[in-house]
């Protein structure tokens, strides 16, 4: 909802998974000047360390509502002070026999810190009955924790997130029962708000990132809860549970770190750490078995959103820009984009134009879009669905994106780009599918046939470079990837020696004589241009944003040291209200 300008990758292969038969029976928009501790909040003041041996003191004073990016957000503010035995103050807060429910849909959408290293900020639910049976015998639904060990160690700390489930009797004996699943997602989560998503049901618990964004995409988590689930599952998670949100420093079972002098992630200086939530919400479908309970009931909100406006933007080879515009008295709207069976939301700031980029899609390609608008109460706009067509460019001979396989198949396809240095031709493949164990091959025609392994640069991205190659002549060049389970080629390239296409140049671009360089780049690329530049995105060929930096000058340097090597799209935003997006080489 805050940020104006969003990506989306349709990821074709995926389930849909999002139902449009829920009603909205409780949201916290934290648009009030302070935090509703009346009915809905209750403030935790203590340092009992959760039971994790935690190093925080949490205390009212770190709980605040602040407008972030024209939204009311509530705020966990974790700092480096000395309170009460404690080297780190920060917040935690719960809805404890004031809001509390059993199944349901539960979004919230957050800004989580940079969690490296010591920080552990969480998103959670636990039995609404925990005074009276305790942990764990109470339940606990984990939908969100970051800053575990694992990604310390392996240096995932901006992608590496987890969810659990904890259960288990207090007495006659005390058992406690933990099913956990953690990993590095496909981009950082701690970059700017991402939505977390839980589905409860009588007969699973499953949580989603990003769902709004990528509605085809899968489960992080989930876990069957029925009656013919092991360990006495079933007796602990069909009861109403409330929500929680805390922002912890340390604690060893979890970070791994013990101790002030380990944790990095807090300046010393007292300056907080914030962790934003933009809002959450609770819907229900009306079935047998949910309940739901708040002090404050929800005002429901029945006027749609009105004076929807859609129009084509910046278009490149794998990517439309749209530009929305609509208005709802509750503050925000809900766009959805839809094609070729694919339904893709996401929310703005209502009466103020956005930026929606539709990321992923096939070059050379004409698309039809529906764009219709909501609110968050789901009143769907009486206004007519805006149909618009949009052909994205051709792919180059220099660069591109595709699916054509000369062998095998692909679904997402993959990315190519061959450029020139000197007397040598740099080709480089990267696999957009799913596929683990990926090794790519050079399949080169030129003179007969030859086949060699290029080198792994980054995930599925490989590149192989050609020397001694005579300008004006033509080479012809596939890639074979190697995967578990099989293998798929590429189409046959044909690629003039000394032609870059003037992608990799980038020597103007003429709108606001906007400059990037060096490109390809090593760890600093700097921007300049006439004209004031508001942004700068760092894109992946997934559509994902890598890092956002604010600018507000005709000029900046770019650090990029925690980019990976390979093929990237950088959009610069002008204060003019232009676009650019080109090509960004990473050596």
């Amino acid at each position: 909802m805050k940020k104006p300008t969003f990506l989306l990758f349709l990821q074709f292969a995926f389930i849909t998974v999002f139902a449009q038969n829920w009603t909205l029976k409780w949201s916290d928009e934290f648009n009030n000047p302070t935090v509703d501790v009346t009915n809905t909040w209750n403030i935790e003041v203590n340092g009992n360390g959760g039971g994790n041996s935690e190093l925080q003191y949490y205390r009212s004073e770190n709980l605040s509502i602040e407008n972030y990016q024209g939204f009311g957000c509530m705020v966990l503010n974790a700092k480096k002070e000395n309170y009460l035995g404690k080297e780190f103050t920060s917040a935690r807060v719960n809805t404890l026999g004031k809001v509390h429910f059993q199944y349901g849909k539960i979004e919230t959408r957050m800004k989580i810190p940079s969690t490296a290293n010591g920080l552990w900020p969480a998103f959670w639910l636990m039995g609404n009955d925990f005074n009276g049976s305790n942990w764990p015998a109470c339940g606990e639904i984990d939908v969100m924790e970051c800053g575990h060990s694992a990604g310390i160690a392996s240096g995932t700390q901006s992608s590496f997130m987890g969810g659990a489930l904890h259960w288990g009797p207090v007495s006659p004996q005390f058992i406690h029962y933990m099913d956990y699943t953690g990993a590095a997602g496909p981009y950082s989560i701690q970059d700017d708000f991402h939505l977390f998503t839980l589905i409860w049901t009588a007969d699973s618990i499953q949580m989603y990132l990003d769902l709004d964004k990528f509605p085809r995409t899968m489960p992080f988590y989930q876990k069957k809860i029925n009656a013919d689930a092991p360990q006495q599952i079933y007796n602990y998670f069909h009861k109403p549970f409330h929500l929680l949100y805390n922002l912890a420093v340390g604690g060893p079972g979890f970070t791994g770190i013990a101790n002030a002098a380990g944790v990095t992630a807090v300046p010393t200086d007292g300056t907080p750490v914030k962790m934003y939530i933009d809002y959450i919400r609770v819907y229900q479908k009306g079935e047998a078995g949910e309940q739901f309970h708040s002090n404050n009931s929800l005002k429901i909100d029945t006027n749609p959103p009105t004076n929807l406006t859609a129009s084509v933007g910046a278009i490149t080879q794998t990517s439309v820009e749209f530009l929305l515009n609509g208005t709802d008295d509750s503050g925000s709207v809900i766009y959805t984009i839809s094609f070729n069976g694919t339904n893709a939301s996401n929310e703005a700031l209502s009466g103020s134009q956005k930026s929606f980029i539709v990321s992923g899609l096939m070059p050379g390609t004409t698309y039809n879009f529906s764009v219709t608008a909501k609110d968050a109460t789901q009143n769907i706009s009486k206004d007519a669905s805006i149909i618009l067509n949009a052909k994205t460019l051709a792919s180059s001979e220099c660069e591109g994106i595709s699916n054509v396989a000369s062998q095998g198949t692909f679904s997402n396809g993959y990315a190519y780009s061959f450029s020139t240095s000197g007397n040598s031709v740099i080709a480089n493949f990267e696999m957009l599918d799913s596929k683990e164990g990926v090794v790519a091959y050079l399949w080169d025609y030129t003179s007969g046939f030859a086949e060699t392994q290029m080198t792994n640069v980054g995930g599925k991205k490989f590149s192989i470079t050609l020397n001694g190659k005579t300008a004006g002549a033509t080479l012809k060049l596939a890639c074979k990837f190697a995967f578990a389970g099989g293998m798929s080629v590429t189409k046959q390239y044909s690629y003039v020696v000394g032609n870059n296409c003037d992608a990799s140049s980038l020597s103007a671009i003429s709108a606001n004589n906007l400059q990037i360089y060096p490109n390809p780049v090593d760890d600093t690329v700097t921007i300049s241009a006439n004209n004031q530049i508001d942004r700068v995105l760092i894109i992946n060929l997934l559509g994902q944003t890598l890092k956002t930096v604010q600018v507000k000058a005709k000029k900046i340097i770019i650090e990029l040291p925690e980019i990976q090597t390979g093929h990237y799209l950088i959009e610069s935003i002008f204060e003019n209200g232009h676009r650019s997006v080109n090509e960004l080489i990473k050596n």
